[in-house]
C-alpha cells in the first residue's frame, strides 16, 4: 500500500519533478544526503525543515540562480574570512569556536578545520550556513528587545 504524502513531502517531490532533476542531483542542490531526501520524498520523515524548503521552494523560482548567488558571493573568499564576517554580524567573538559553532550549526572540530582552511563546504552547506546566520541575528535581535523591554528599555509590542 502506498503511503499519502503530506502537503509539504508532495510539494518537495513535486519540485524536484518540475527541476527535472534526479534525487542524487535535488539533493546536492539542497546541500543534504541522498537517504535523507528520500526520507522526505518517502513521507519516512515527521516533518521537513523550514530551511529545506525554502531552499528548494528558492530552486524552483528563480531556477537555480540563488546557487548561482552563493557561488560569485563565497567562491573568492577564504574560510577564515567568511568565518570573520558570520562571526561579526552575529556578535561573537572569532576566537569563540564553541559559540560560533552552535549558532552555525556545526560542530567546533569542523569550525576548527574550516579556520585552519584544511577543509571548505560546499556551496550548499554554505548557504545553509548562511541561513543559520540569518536566522541567529533574527533571534539574538528578538532576545535583546525581550532584554531591554525587561529593562524597562521600551514599551511591550503586540
Amino acid at each position: 500500500m502506498k503511503r499519502s504524502l503530506s502537503p509539504e513531502h508532495q510539494e518537495l517531490v513535486d519540485i524536484r519533478l518540475k527541476l527535472g532533476l534526479s534525487q542524487a542531483q535535488f539533493a546536492e542542490e539542497l546541500g543534504i544526503g541522498v537517504p535523507r531526501l528520500s526520507s522526505y520524498e518517502y513521507g519516512r520523515a515527521g516533518s521537513i525543515p523550514e530551511w529545506v524548503m525554502t531552499a528548494a521552494r528558492e530552486l524552483v523560482a528563480n531556477n537555480g540562480e540563488a546557487q548561482e548567488s552563493i557561488r560569485k558571493k563565497y567562491e573568492e573568499l577564504e574560510m577564515p574570512i567568511i568565518l570573520a564576517t558570520w562571526a561579526k554580524a552575529l556578535g561573537v567573538p572569532y576566537e569563540d569556536n564553541g559559540q560560533l559553532a552552535a549558532l552555525l550549526g556545526t560542530s567546533v572540530s569542523t569550525l576548527t578545520r574550516w579556520k585552519n582552511k584544511l577543509t571548505r563546504p560546499s556551496l550548499h552547506s554554505l548557504a545553509f550556513h548562511e541561513h543559520m546566520v540569518d536566522q541567529a541575528k533574527k533571534k539574538l535581535a528578538k532576545q535583546k528587545a525581550c532584554i531591554e523591554e525587561l529593562a524597562g528599555g521600551k514599551p511591550k509590542r503586540r
